[in-house]
């Protein structure tokens, strides 16, 4: 058994958080787990990978090799576009519909595609995928700071590998005091959303 997860988005949204969550979980669960990040300028807005990956064999790099992605979870929609292609064949993605301009697009040098075109483009390379308004519903529940959460939730309903009650309690438990009741409403949102 091996699930490799990639969790693509932009500094601030929550991806540390998310994979440490699945990390957790897996541990938890008696699994070999390895993961990593890639940052860049993730104060400013920059792009953030996460890649998490469980199997009951031994890993021998944190990082997920190329077509071999079994979940990707895209928390911003460009950069979910920029790791499409590493998504395995039998992979599937989950992306919030939810666009942060580039520095590039701010300054009028590049355009920043429609959620249209990215989904297309999504769909071109993966059949297999969910759209969700993860931050839309983030910010009906109070604050867009609890999209990682819902995205989360997303995951843990539509795949069977996550239990729900388990992750919930590697939830609570990781949530810092202040953030916990918001971070366990965002993932019964998401949840309860499919």
């Amino acid at each position: 058994m091996k699930k490799d997860v990639l969790i693509a988005g932009v500094g601030g949204q929550g991806n540390i958080f998310a994979s440490n969550v699945l990390s957790q979980y897996a541990i938890a669960a008696g699994f070999n787990v390895l993961g990593t990040e890639t940052i860049g300028a993730a104060q400013r807005g920059g792009s953030v990978v996460s890649h998490v990956r469980i199997s009951d064999k031994p890993i021998f790099s944190p990082l997920i090799p190329a077509g071999s992605v079994d979940i990707l979870l895209g928390i911003e929609t460009l950069e979910l576009l920029r790791h499409i292609r590493l998504l395995g064949k039998d992979g599937y993605y989950i992306l919030n519909l939810f666009s942060v301009p580039t520095v590039y697009t701010n300054l009028g040098i590049d355009r920043y595609p429609r959620q249209e075109e990215i989904i297309q483009a999504a769909r071109k390379v993966c059949e297999r995928g969910y759209e969700i308004r993860a931050t839309h519903k983030a910010a009906q529940l109070g604050s867009i700071q609890m999209t990682n959460m819902v995205m989360l939730g997303v995951l843990v309903k539509v795949d069977d590998f996550f239990d729900y009650d388990e992750v919930k309690k590697i939830v609570e438990k990781l949530s810092p005091e202040m953030f916990s009741e918001k971070n366990l409403l965002g993932f019964d949102a998401g949840y309860e959303h499919f």
